[in-house]
């Protein structure tokens, strides 16, 4: 089956986090079971651009097919891409949207309807009462409502979780919806070396520790929906029982990383919580392997990858009750809290005695977010739906 995957960035454009590198991944997989994957993007990549080849197909893996479309008008808008995507998707049999509120899937929706191809949108989060009431909303009302709403019915809704399908069905209740989860590739997280608290600590931040004891890390987009302030605020708490804890959080800035340096200077604790910024895959893997625990404070997550990617290296997680990970408690996989300062830093208190068995979690994630388990239900969902 040809597919064409439209989405207003794709990899390498890791700004935008999970979502790219699931994308990326998803695509992997499906080639790999015989599928022909073309993906009519940009070459966005937050304030910057792609150095990438534009506007032609590049080869990326077997059957995998990706063209950056150059945003030239503004640095915001491609012409190309809508004098373009109509022949990219002639050429397919499903089209597949990612996100919601971009003109890339305005056009691609329009012209899939127009030649009668089948229709997936993942929206990514686009139905969140976050994202809906954070910013523009009027614009994103009337945007669902004049541009979305009249193809509904010729759309097969993929939500990421038991939430999203939830925010689809308010606003549109006879919505086609299918659960299906992003994956992790889980294989890809083994086998890291094993380095002390001090080395990782040394190494990650350039600094020259004697004594660490326990490592908490974090990861995402410095936004404020990801709530790094709450988790900043109960760490500073947490410090007070346990002096040689280390917080690092990676992510680019995305709004208020001068706010959480801030933060972090006022309260003195800059030899305790560090920003490192943006990470490449293998300083993830050294991190999430070498962390003693993962922790997220968001306002929301549709799905959360760097969660279960955490979980697949076996570390216990305390999570904002904001997320769908509602099962973690039950599989004894972490802990959730509420998302507020004293409510982290009590849960930061519970998870430290616990005791957590680092296979059962692994294996949780390995039977449950494994992209062998996942991509084949998103492939009968294309063919069969």
């Amino acid at each position: 089956m040809k597919i064409c995957l439209i989405s207003s960035s794709f990899y390498p454009a890791t700004f935008y986090g999970g979502p790219i590198s699931a994308t990326w991944d998803l695509s992997k997989k499906l080639a790999e079971k015989g599928n022909e994957i073309y993906v009519s993007t940009t070459n966005a990549n937050g304030k910057s651009k792609l150095i990438v080849e534009s506007n032609k197909y590049l080869r990326k893996e077997k059957n995998v097919f990706v063209k950056y479309y150059n945003e030239q008008i503004i640095n915001k808008f491609s012409l190309a891409f809508i004098l373009g995507v109509w022949l990219d998707i002639k050429k397919t049999d499903v089209v597949y949207i990612q996100y919601l509120f971009h003109y890339t899937v305005l056009f691609s929706l329009l012209f899939a309807a127009l030649q009668g191809k089948r229709v997936i949108i993942c929206p990514r989060g686009s139905f969140s009462t976050f994202t809906l009431n954070n910013k523009l909303s009027f614009v994103k009302s009337f945007w669902l409502f004049l541009f979305i709403k009249p193809f509904v019915s010729k759309i097969i809704w993929q939500a990421s979780s038991y939430l999203e399908e939830r925010d689809i069905l308010n606003r549109f209740l006879n919505a086609t919806v299918e659960v299906i989860n992003d994956g992790v590739d889980f294989n890809a997280f083994q086998n890291e070396d094993d380095i002390s608290n001090i080395e990782l600590l040394n190494k990650v931040t350039n600094n020259d520790f004697n004594k660490v004891s326990k490592v908490f890390f974090s990861m995402g987009r410095l936004h404020k929906i990801k709530g790094f302030d709450v988790l900043i605020d109960a760490f500073n708490l947490f410090l007070e029982n346990d002096s040689n804890a280390k917080l690092i959080i990676a992510g680019g800035d995305d709004g208020v990383g001068e706010d959480l340096k801030n933060q972090i200077k006022k309260l003195n604790i800059e030899k305790s919580v560090f920003l490192i910024g943006a990470i490449n895959f293998n300083d993830k893997k050294l991190l999430l392997n070498n962390c003693d625990y993962f922790a997220l404070a968001s306002e929301f997550e549709s799905f959360g990858i760097v969660i279960v990617e955490a979980m697949a290296c076996g570390k216990p997680v305390v999570l904002s009750n904001k997320t769908p990970w509602k099962d973690l408690e039950i599989n004894n996989c972490g802990i959730l809290a509420n998302n507020d300062m004293n409510s982290f830093y009590e849960s930061f208190n519970k998870i430290i005695n616990k005791n957590y068995d680092e296979v059962l979690i692994k294996n949780y994630v390995k039977n449950n977010y494994d992209w062998e388990v996942i991509v084949d239900e998103f492939i009968d969902l294309i063919k069969n739906k």
